[in-house]
């Protein structure tokens, strides 16, 4: 039988400037992942959405085919006439519901123009097919986790312009929709309104209020207006917000007035808005303008964790299925996670470790594969998200000798770096495949040791980052139990860095420097199938200091995409952001070293 390949591509049109976020590609072979990239690895710009065409140039030369094997293009998010005909609905329901006329919002919609989506010439000839941007999201995590049969729960921002959300069942195979969640009160707009309210970037900082959480203290009458803000109706299955409702139509257009730009979508200069900002979002910071950010990011988290959990609980009993699979933005805060992996409900959760808009093209993919073709489904799970691009230390040399920069090359890489990390040198390792999606696991990482806490702001400023939260840890899998309460050999998330577990009281005694202030750890737990080279360094480090666990953050720098090329890990070790640099088997040390 020939080969099916499909494109997944998330990224608007390759003739309009329209800008989507999360922009990238992937491959598929008969439902085998071959390749997955973003395009802000190639940009260089965080959450690119312009369309992606270095990703879409590149991934073509990493499968070694060529543009005219691709039979077809799956694009996640429906026409444009079908999202205009959805949020119409949507919006019309919000105003039943809760008053609010969305105006501003629907006006804008109406106003988009060039909305024709176009592929490159050489794409021409495949056929194209849409899919729902959220049941992309469910497929991602339904057809890569290790279960024929799932209940699906997707909850971000707002996909099509219009939903927040699906809860699906997935059975051998097939996506049934049970419930679409309207977009209008979404959880995710809520969490990011507060992430703008505490002074951070919305769809770029939300892991710092999760952070911030831990710092905060619960409070009566904030946990009361935070209950105000955001509820779950069980009976509708459901969220509701006038709140949010409210701000979509007020605080989002007013971000592009004076500056709309029907061709792209959003506003040409955001100078306007940004001087205005502190006087938008008023019906969110007025009632709060009395707390703590501690205490107000303690508690949107809290309410976050509350009405999820009820609506995981509420779809579970009409599924009753126990095998959970997340995707989408919201699923990217791992206290929330390991609240879901707690519930009595639940036996056991598999979040898509590219659970943001990155991980739709993936998704889109799959589910053209296993859904509209109709191929027969065995569970494959995701063994890996090393699916980027790698380089060679043929290509690599001749990078560093076009540079003149001096560089030894190691017979025993894996105990060197270990040996480094003892002696308490931060270490940027750049090996193999690039990872696809948020976390870095172990190939485009930076690593140090975990025994001394104040590595974390010796790291953050070095690297100008503010974070709230500890770096995390790598594990060998084989002393994770004795490091995590509740963890098992068949939890999948922590291989991914995707939920945090209360640590054990030896875990902060030999790595304090991975432990949160509420006494939790977002590790990743590594085997020697998964990753054997990152395996075996930090054996090495174990059989150094004892100590089976070392710090693993992303190889990237404040506000920049993790590194994709020899040319731009280079570039941070110039910046003395690290001491060693390690690409492939060769070693570049800093200039202080």
């Amino acid at each position: 039988m020939k080969d099916k390949y499909i494109l997944g591509l998330h990224g608007f049109s390759c003739k309009s400037e329209r800008t989507m976020h999360n922009s990238g590609v992937c491959i598929s072979r008969n439902g085998e992942i071959l390749a997955a990239i973003d395009e802000e690895r190639y940009s260089r710009k965080k959450n690119e959405g312009r369309f992606p065409f270095k990703a879409l140039d590149d991934i073509f030369k990493i499968c070694n085919i060529k543009p005219e094997n691709i039979d077809i293009v799956a694009m996640p998010d429906k026409s444009p006439l079908w999202q205009m005909k959805s949020v119409t609905k949507y919006a019309i329901k919000t105003f039943f519901d809760s008053k609010i006329f969305l105006n501003n919002y629907l006006l804008e919609m109406y106003r988009l123009k060039k909305l024709k989506r176009h592929l490159p010439s050489n794409l021409k000839h495949a056929k194209k097919i849409f899919v729902e941007h959220h049941i992309a999201h469910a497929s991602s995590a339904y057809h890569t986790s290790p279960w024929e049969n799932a209940t699906i729960i997707t909850i971000d921002g707002m996909g099509d312009f219009s939903m927040s959300g699906i809860t699906a069942v997935g059975k051998l195979g097939k996506i049934k929709v049970l419930k679409r969640l309207n977009g209008f009160y979404s959880p995710g707009l809520f969490y990011m309104i507060i992430t703008e309210i505490l002074g951070f970037i919305s769809g770029r900082h939300e892991g710092k209020v999760t952070g911030l959480a831990a710092y905060g203290k619960f409070n009566e009458k904030l946990d009361a207006i935070f209950k105000e803000f955001i509820k779950y109706d069980a009976k509708k299955a459901d969220f509701f917000s006038k709140n949010v409702a409210f701000e979509i139509n007020d605080y989002i257009s007013k971000k592009w007035v004076n500056g709309f730009n029907p061709n792209i979508g959003t506003n040409s200069d955001e100078k306007i808005y940004l001087a205005q900002k502190e006087k938008q979002l008023l019906s969110f910071r007025k009632p709060l303008k009395e707390f703590s950010k501690e205490d107000i990011a303690f508690a949107a988290q809290k309410r976050l964790e509350d009405i999820v959990l009820e609506h995981v609980i509420n779809t579970v009993k009409q599924t009753n299925i126990k095998n959970i699979v997340l995707s989408g933005g919201v699923f990217a805060n791992v206290k929330l996670n390991q609240k879901i992996q707690g519930l009595d409900c639940v036996d056991n959760v598999y979040i898509f470790p590219a659970m943001n808009d990155s991980g739709i093209s993936v998704g889109a993919a799959l589910y053209t594969n296993y859904n509209i073709l109709k191929n027969k489904f065995t569970p494959k799970p995701l063994k890996t998200v090393n699916l980027g691009k790698k380089y060679t230390n043929f290509e690599i040399q001749q990078v560093l000798d076009k540079k003149n920069i001096e560089y030894t090359k190691s017979s025993n890489i894996e105990k060197e770096i270990a040996k480094f990390i003892s002696e308490g040198k931060i270490i940027a390792h750049f090996n193999d495949r690039m990872e696809y999606g948020p976390r870095a696991l172990g190939n485009r990482s930076i690593l140090a040791a975990a025994i001394d806490v104040k590595i974390n702001k010796t790291l953050n400023n070095r690297l100008n980052r503010t974070e709230f939260m500890p770096f995390a840890p790598a594990i060998l899998e084989e002393y994770a139990k004795d490091m995590y309460k509740n963890w098992n050999i068949n939890n999948i998330p922590s291989k991914f860095m995707t939920m945090s577990f209360n640590v054990t009281n030896k875990h902060k005694k030999i790595a304090p420097a991975t432990v949160h202030i509420d006494e939790t750890a977002r590790p990743q737990v590594v085997n020697s199938s998964d990753n054997l080279r990152f395996y075996n360094i930090i054996k090495n480090y174990y059989e150094l200091t004892g100590i089976p666990i070392i710090i693993n953050t992303s190889f990237n720098i404040h506000e920049e995409p993790i590194v994709n090329s020899p040319q731009d890990a280079i570039k941070i070790l110039q910046q003395n952001c690290v001491d060693v640099l390690v690409l492939n088997d060769f070693i570049v040390l800093g200039d202080n070293q």
